[in-house]
């Protein structure tokens, strides 16, 4: 998965992640423009921003920086700091990764600098790592394979199917649906849910919706114990977008360029990020999906190999994206955070710390954490010199924080 740190990002960038083939050449070109930043070569973005790299950060993170001495992602690396792949992504996501990193600094850096060397990041390496603590947010958490047999019993999927030979016969038996895979899971739910919106709906007398962590135990239940058991397919963020274009766009927008028919998916709306809630909401309006689709006469997209997880990964990466602020705002918030008793209520600087204001190239959220993370110890030694209580910061502080630092330079009023 790419992310951009700064204007837009993850191109693939909470709580209702949906879509879908192609639409009138217009609105790819209008969609295209929209998105034409995020999804352009890193050679040819301003060199202000950082394109970070999930796949180089996952190296850091468990190579050369050492931060999986402490953290896990997952299952694999240690346990005397949380897993960060336990930790529900918050929105702005930049901001959510740059106010969890700063509001654990103190504990943090002092068990970092008791137990081994700190490591250094610069802004690139900072870009990389908070790209794959983005992407490691929307793995899903281990569902309950008892929990997950009760949802296939109550919502009805044993009248027809069967798991490990256990129930109906009408239908496959879901124990061998994708090999433990989510997103091809996902995928085979979708394209198969035409022909079994009219026989479920008689059969039962409604569609099934699947809620909170349904489908995760859903598939825990299908899934447990199976041999060919693997970690869900990775999506392209790049690879997703060319599937909305060609899928999804004439009944989808972004940022209002794209087809009406169905809701806007762009980064405002609040879209699920994990593959097990993307494939409840794709189930639960399947229907009305398919209905609208038909009168339409749009043929309902089937989604090859792979597309489905490249579709998700662009949906998620939408969230994924430079916040904006206000100056105003944060020049208050510097201010009630504390960070203006020891920088100057303008961020001039003053003797106990030094001046903030940009100078030269601007601040983004990738270098003001790279800056964060690199003083840091320092920080909070003289926080502590001083007698002052470490702020902290919400998500929604960093847009306006970097709003107000990159101000044109001034001094305090007098």
């Amino acid at each position: 998965m790419t992310c951009v740190a700064p204007c837009m990002t993850m191109p693939c960038g909470r709580k209702q992640l949906l879509f879908w083939v192609v639409a009138a050449l217009s609105a790819s070109a209008a969609l295209a423009a929209v998105l034409i930043w995020e999804h352009r070569p890193a050679a040819g973005r301003h060199v202000l921003y950082y394109v970070g790299d999930a796949g180089r950060g996952k190296a850091l993170f468990f190579g050369e920086k050492q931060c999986s001495i402490c953290h896990s992602v997952g299952d694999e690396g240690g346990r005397i700091a949380p897993d960060l792949s336990q930790i529900p992504p918050q929105s702005p996501a930049m901001g959510w990764l740059t106010a969890a990193l700063w509001n654990h600094a103190p504990g943090m850096f002092r068990r970092i600098r008791r137990d081994q060397a700190y490591p250094q990041l610069n802004s690139q390496e900072m870009a990389d790592i908070l790209a794959f603590l983005y992407q490691s947010a929307t793995i899903d958490r281990p569902g309950d394979p008892a929990a997950g047999q009760k949802v296939f019993e109550q919502k009805g999927c044993v009248q027809c199917h069967s798991v490990r030979s256990s129930g109906g016969e009408s239908a496959p038996d879901l124990s061998r649906v994708a090999a433990g895979d989510a997103n091809e899971w996902t995928r085979a739910m979708w394209n198969h849910a035409q022909s079994m919106v009219g026989p479920v709906t008689a059969k039962l007398g409604a569609w099934p919706q699947f809620m909170g962590t349904d489908m995760n135990d859903l598939v825990a239940y299908v899934n447990e114990g199976a041999p060919g058991h693997r970690a869900s397919t990775a999506g392209d963020s790049d690879r997703g977008w060319k599937v909305f274009q060609a899928q999804c766009i004439q009944c989808h927008s972004v940022r209002g360029a794209g087809g009406s028919l169905g809701p806007e998916l762009g980064p405002d709306q609040d879209l699920p990020l994990t593959t097990s809630q993307f494939a409840s909401v794709l189930w639960n309006h399947a229907p009305s999906m398919l209905s609208l689709s038909n009168q339409k006469g749009i043929s309902p997209p089937e989604l090859g190999e792979r597309e489905m997880a490249d579709l998700a990964a662009f949906l998620a990466s939408l969230r994924y994206f430079e916040p904006s602020g206000s100056a105003l705002v944060g020049e208050r918030i510097f201010s009630q955070r504390g960070c203006a008793r020891c920088h100057g209520s303008s961020a001039e600087g003053t003797h106990d710390a030094p001046s903030l204001q940009a100078t030269g190239q601007a601040y983004t959220a990738v270098t003001l954490t790279a800056a964060l993370w690199r003083h840091g110890p320092r920080m909070v030694d003289r926080t502590e010199a001083l007698g002052i209580p470490w702020p902290a910061l919400a998500p929604t502080d960093l847009g306006n924080l970097v709003s107000f630092l990159n101000q044109p330079r001034r001094t305090a009023q007098k």
